[in-house]
């Protein structure tokens, strides 16, 4: 059965000495890597569990314990120690963890959620060649749901090995190149940064929290061959006036994925990167990380209203535009359905018309002459903030579960060329005095990029149709 650890053993066995893993505290051959990745596996071999938590820091421990998890047969479920304590503890009880693997980021999970479950520590081994434990799931990674309740969606070790060998034919990237880690663990796309990285003989690149906020000095430092980011991240370098032309050109290939790319950012980071091939990805993580793409000309990239392309399906998967407009995706890179969420997962995975199982993406798209897909807008109240999918119900969720209030109402502000930098919600007036209570509901169960900022009014303002109207909302932010 294929395997991801596969693809980290071949580079175990031909380049032992080569250097697979560059983090604040240091650099790491394979073998370092490989051998502090068999000991997490050694201590998990006699576990039952299917999932095993992972303390998602940027350190070594947290990358040898995701090879050591997958290595033993499980799949990793990230645990971030940034993330809201609730929605950490959430994860943790739908998953089953009973284990947690880490490094030094374990001391900063919450304490209850430790209690009761092993940790195991990711330290320096002596790496021994042993063949992987068959195991049915690579990773499962938690997105937003409109109840509140963030669903699981668990990704097998196939589809994550089709989307890999579609994206090493595109880089063509060579052994020693290095690759950007700017994702967050519990984000899909992080899986490129991965596997793209160890399955072509490359040095993963891990910038610490700091670094983060200024990318472009830790890419010019480390003469970094590959870039993947939200369009979000190019944003700030834009705004931060750093993307001059030939700012980056080491850079052989960019990549951009989870929101729409405008095409004037595209044309700005193009010229930052005279050396670079542009791909524009679009996928789901339930269509694990990316099943569509647009590869960007030099000269007029495709767009639609200032939006580049998503391009065509990869060549093994298959689409179909709903008269609706709605997009939906079938293929090997489809997830089996929502962990144990029967219900959603018979709503959300569906065979279509023509017998093939596909995924309703909720996206609406169109298409140009030539068969390339623009995406248009959400079906849903679901948005981008920032490169995280959230349901715009699931942070009112939480709102109403900390006030009590009969109406609130959220909305993403400002939206620049389709990515939504922001939230904001609108409470009762009378709640404001609860609002110190209400920003700890929301830094508890919400990630950082995605609490809203409160406003308090009289009463919601409705249309001539009696709902709520969203054009006067969005005039009282911009008065």
């Amino acid at each position: 059965m294929p395997h991801l650890w596969d693809l980290f053993a071949r580079q175990l066995r031909e380049r032992p000495d080569a250097v697979a893993l560059d983090v604040p505290e240091g650099r790491f051959t394979c073998a370092q890597l490989g051998g502090a990745a068999l000991a997490v596996s050694r201590s998990l071999r006699n576990s039952e569990e299917a999932f095993v938590g992972l303390c998602a820091d940027r350190d070594l421990g947290t990358y040898a314990g995701l090879l050591g998890i997958l290595h033993a047969g499980k799949g990793y479920v990230p645990l971030p120690p940034h993330l809201p304590a609730d929605r950490l503890r959430h994860m943790a009880d739908a998953a089953g963890l009973r284990t947690i693997v880490g490094g030094k980021g374990t001391a900063g999970l919450p304490p209850d959620l430790l209690h009761g479950r092993t940790v195991i520590g990711a330290g320096p081994a002596t790496f021994t060649d042993a063949p992987a434990t068959e195991g049915p799931y690579a990773y499962m990674l938690f997105t937003s749901g409109s109840t509140g309740v963030p669903k699981g969606v668990p990704i097998g070790h196939a589809q994550v090995l089709a989307y890999v060998a579609h994206m090493q034919e595109q880089l063509a990237a060579t052994p020693g190149d290095g690759f950007t880690q700017l994702f967050e663990l519990s984000f899909d796309l992080s899986v490129h940064d991965l596997f793209v990285c160890w399955a072509s003989g490359g040095t993963l690149l891990v910038p610490g929290r700091e670094q983060l906020m200024a990318p472009a000095r830790y890419v010019q430092e480390k003469q970094a061959r590959h870039w993947f980011s939200t369009p979000s991240t190019a944003l700030l370098l834009e705004r931060l006036r750093l993307l001059k032309p030939g700012a980056f050109p080491t850079l052989h290939t960019a990549c951009f994925c989870g929101e729409p790319l405008p095409l004037r950012l595209a044309e700005a980071f193009q010229g930052a990167t005279p050396n670079a091939r542009l791909f524009n990805l679009y996928g789901p993580t339930e269509t694990t990380i990316a099943i569509m793409g647009y590869r960007l000309p030099r000269e007029a990239p495709k767009d639609r209203r200032g939006i580049v392309s998503i391009g065509r399906p990869f060549p093994a998967a298959n689409a179909r535009v709903t008269d609706e407009g709605e997009l939906l995706i079938g293929g090997p890179q489809l997830a089996e359905g929502y962990w144990r969420d029967a219900e959603r997962t018979a709503t959300s995975f569906i065979t279509d018309t023509d017998g093939v199982p596909r995924y309703r993406t909720g996206d609406r798209v169109e298409h140009d002459a030539d068969g390339d897909l623009y995406f248009v807008e959400r079906l849903d109240d679901q948005v981008k903030v920032r490169g995280h999918r959230v349901e715009l119900q699931e942070v009112a969720h939480v709102l109403r579960e900390a006030t009590g209030a009969a109406f609130v109402e959220v909305l993403p502000h400002p939206v620049n060329d389709g990515i939504a930098l922001g939230l904001h919600a609108f409470l009762p007036e009378d709640m404001e005095a609860q609002a110190v209570r209400v920003r700890e509901a929301c830094a508890r169960a919400l990630p950082e990029a995605v609490r809203p900022t409160l406003h308090f009014i009289p009463a919601l303002p409705l249309n001539a149709s009696g709902k709520v109207d969203r054009g006067a909302l969005r005039a009282l932010l911009t008065t």
